[in-house]
């Protein structure tokens, strides 16, 4: 019963986090038009989709969101 909510909860948290991480990424190509290789703005969104595939990742003291 308790692992419902623990669920939703960290998929919500992963959402958000995703979220701001697709935010990252057009301001980044926003920013830097043509002058950012192809295969840079491919490996932007492969982190997006890693975040969206890897909803639990290790814990770490460097994080975006701490």
């Amino acid at each position: 019963m308790d692992a419902l909510p623990s669920a939703l909860g960290g998929l919500l948290r992963a959402s958000w986090q995703a979220s701001v991480l697709v935010g990252l990424v057009l301001l980044v190509q926003g920013l830097l038009g043509k002058r950012l290789p192809a295969r840079w703005r491919f490996a932007l969104w492969w982190l997006v989709l890693a975040r969206l595939l890897l909803p639990v990742g290790p814990a770490t003291s460097f994080s975006l969101f701490n």
